[in-house]
């Protein structure tokens, strides 16, 4: 058989003209010329003649990830010795990546074959008419009844999957049970926000310890919060509610809690700075408010809590909520890729096939959408992070399942407007520095993204 070779070399991190795909042509002595001119055709400036592999270039944000997709290259190898892939990966800040990857697709020119997609960026990528990403249907369709829906159904636009996500992003509470403990508090009995703001008040009288605290910088927990209400930032047809009742009432019950010391702001302003890092590691707070995948915050960062850390479903506001699920990155093919066909096959193995999606708990300790292996022998299996939590992390998961909703993140180009002023702005207003109230905050929001171009 005869085997082709795609490089594209990657020449320098802001030269955005400079990336291209470029190689020379290998002759093949026993090919006829039509034979030859048909391989041109397939594979133009893209034949090295030194190889034997398919080279894709793949572009990301997050280094876990290019460890993660490194080793899916050794199991594709494995498994198709006649067909190999190496895998020439570049890791970027994620506003660069981002701002570099638009300029390449509008170019037409320098994208790489593969790359991941901040799902709060997503639908920058997949308005109009342009199609600047392939199509995956052929891949998750058939194993569409073993995902969670509401995850795929965020990449999904006219009809067709654009991005194949690496986790659910299944929203869980973090609680120290030491802390609780010691104002005879269990999580088990915390079901709802109130019963969550009451348990704050024996905390914090026994302990001195706020039992939560609340972003001002970024908005995880406050979208987590609204989306459990039935609030979001635009509906599924793409209209604006930043300022619904529901996100202004959630908005009200943080600041209940603020004013009287049950939650503070949190220190360094979100989830993902040293300060905060710190503060958790010293036990300052009894919970936290996130997604799974920040199981492996914890584990690198805050090892002194190893074995104080209870993971359980986020508390609810009524029986009616549901627990919103948004993913957090998506891989995607770029229509600039050459062998598109061959890309398919080697990102459903790594991330659609009951293999790949094991080693996305296993390597990543990321909740995997592929649900059918959630209850299997492959997820009980040891590794850092049931050391750390305890082994029953998917139970909790397994309990919510039903109860997930999708978040409309690619309804509106906006999104990634909307998202930026809660971040930077409406949460430190209100819970912050406490300048406005939350219906000003929001509809001032509003008014922006409506007159926004």
């Amino acid at each position: 058989m005869k085997k082709q070779v795609i490089s594209l070399l990657l020449c320098g991190t802001l030269a955005f003209s400079a990336l291209s795909g470029c190689g020379s042509e290998s002759k093949d002595a026993s090919s006829t010329e039509s034979e030859q001119n048909k391989d041109d055709k397939q594979t133009k400036d893209t034949r090295d003649s030194t190889d034997n592999v398919t080279t894709l270039t793949f572009w990301t944000y997050v280094e876990q990830h290019t460890e993660f997709m490194q080793d899916a290259v050794k199991t594709w190898n494995q498994n198709h010795p006649d067909e190999l892939v190496e895998l020439q990966t570049e890791t970027y800040p994620t506003e660069d990546m981002h701002s570099k990857l638009l300029i390449t697709l509008q170019s037409g020119d320098g994208a790489p074959d593969l790359v991941d997609v901040n799902v709060a960026r997503f639908s920058d990528f997949v308005q109009g008419d342009s199609e600047v990403f392939v199509p995956l249907n052929d891949i998750i369709e058939p194993e569409k009844e073993n995902f969670l829906e509401p995850v795929l159904d965020i990449y999904n636009y006219d009809g067709n999957y654009y991005g194949i996500e690496y986790h659910v992003g299944a929203p869980i509470m973090f609680y120290n049970t030491e802390i609780l403990d010691q104002a005879g508090v269990k999580a088990e009995d915390i079901i709802t926000w109130d019963d969550l703001h009451e348990a704050g008040k024996k905390v914090l009288a026994a302990t001195g310890k706020p039992i939560i605290t609340f972003e001002v910088n970024d908005s995880w927990s406050y979208y987590i919060m609204t989306g459990e209400k039935g609030g979001d930032y635009f509906d599924k047809d793409g209209t604006c509610i930043i300022n619904s009742k529901e996100n202004a009432e959630v908005l009200d019950f943080m600041l209940s809690m603020l004013e009287d010391g049950t939650a503070v702001t949190t220190p360094g302003g979100g989830f993902h700075t040293e300060e905060y890092y710190g503060f958790m590691a010293q036990e300052g707070a009894a919970s936290m408010l996130e997604c799974l995948w920040y199981m492996g915050r914890f584990t690198d960062y805050m090892p002194e809590l190893k074995g104080k850390i209870q993971v359980a479903a986020p508390p609810v506001w009524d029986e009616n909520s549901q627990y919103p699920v948004f993913g957090g990155t998506a891989t995607s093919i770029t229509t600039q890729c050459k062998v598109p066909d061959l890309a398919k096959r080697f990102l459903a193995e790594a991330k659609i096939s009951k293999e790949g999606a094991a080693k996305i708990w296993n390597v990543l300790g990321f909740d995997p959408l592929r649900w059918d292996i959630w209850d299997t022998d492959v997820m009980k299996e040891t590794n850092k992070y049931t050391d750390y939590f305890g082994k029953d992390i998917f139970d909790v998961v397994i309990s919510m399942k039903d109860k997930f909703h999708t978040s409309n993140i690619t309804a509106s180009p906006k999104y990634s407007l909307a998202n930026s002023l809660i971040s930077s702005d409406i949460l430190f207003r209100v819970l912050g520095e406490k300048s406005a109230t939350p219906e000003e905050a929001l509809n001032s929001a509003a008014d922006e993204i409506k007159n926004a171009q």
